[in-house]
């Protein structure tokens, strides 16, 4: 699996599941639905929406993908580095940033591989 349309695929249900995942330890945990759990789950279904124009070679929703990765990536670390420095210690809201980041790096690698192919391509068949 190569291509930057499946990559996003599997990482933006990846992300939904997460979401709903931690909604729902959070209910059994603590009784309460904390709906910034959710925040994954929103991504994800955004970058779900991606796929289709990833595919079609969209640049703009590629751009827009890998916007929404980024972002997600640097609110993680944000995240994960108050949890680890913190007084929170390590925990199950820190191993979700964690699959979020290193899920992030992963997609957001093939789509730059990805962009970089596409300009090469585009830019031999000019050639042509």
């Amino acid at each position: 699996m190569k291509e930057a349309y499946q990559i996003n695929k599997v990482y933006s249900i990846i992300l939904i599941l997460v979401g709903l995942i931690g909604i729902t330890a959070r209910y059994f945990d603590a009784g309460d639905w904390q709906f910034t759990a959710l925040i994954p789950t929103f991504f994800g279904l955004i970058l779900y929406f991606c796929t289709t124009g990833i595919q079609k070679e969209n640049a703009a929703v590629g751009h827009v993908a890998a916007l929404v990765t980024s972002l997600l990536i640097i609110m993680s670390l944000v995240m994960l580095s108050k949890g680890i420095f913190g007084d929170a210690g390590w925990g199950r809201k820190q191993w979700i940033f964690l699959i979020i980041i290193a899920g992030g790096i992963w997609s957001l690698r093939s789509q730059i591989l990805y962009f970089k192919a596409q300009r090469k391509r585009k830019a031999n068949q000019a050639k042509s």
